[in-house]
């Protein structure tokens, strides 16, 4: 709490602050700031945004080839399959990533803004389900949501990208 409380004072007299907290999702930051004691309104005046990630491995690039996810992949990741440009792939399997198909790590993100219609919601205590709907409606895209995006590019596969996000998946995926 102590160092929650010099954090946002520090944000509250124009310091740009950066902090790690554990949630679940971006949104779920506002909440664990009021858990510990900061009171909402102080939360709703200082925090500009919150960014949640996870770290997926990378398709090696080595050993790379076109795979289709699975039926249940793509409709749990919201993926067509005859989507124009996508580049669904997958590790091989090779010595230079030790058969794994994988090779290194990279982060998905979900980026919560506050601007004024999110500041009044949290100043009124509103629960992280409705703080995400709003977000969502302003644009935010979900951890899946960015992991799905990379699927499609190549970077990883869609078992990767749901075994990372299955927590987060019931906040909104």
């Amino acid at each position: 709490n102590e160092t929650a409380t010099i954090a946002i004072n520090a944000s509250l007299t124009g310091h740009f602050v950066f902090s790690t907290l554990h949630t679940n999702d971006a949104p779920g930051a506002v909440q664990r700031l009021v858990d510990i004691g900061i009171k909402p309104f102080l939360v709703a005046t200082a925090l500009r945004a919150a960014i949640a990630q996870r770290l997926v491995r990378r398709i090696c690039k080595k050993c790379i080839g076109p795979s289709l996810p699975s039926e249940i992949e793509l409709k749990t990741l919201d993926l067509d399959p005859n989507l124009p440009g996508a580049n669904y792939s997958k590790g091989m399997g090779c010595d230079n990533c030790n058969k794994s198909g994988h090779r290194g790590r990279f982060g998905i993100f979900e980026v919560f803004v506050t601007d004024d219609s999110i500041r009044k919601l949290v100043f009124e205590r509103a629960s992280s389900t409705v703080l995400r709907a709003r977000a969502r409606e302003t644009g935010m895209r979900s951890l899946r949501e960015d992991g799905a995006r990379k699927v499609v590019a190549g970077m990883t596969t869609a078992d990767e990208v749901i075994k990372a996000t299955t927590a987060d998946a019931k906040g909104g995926h």
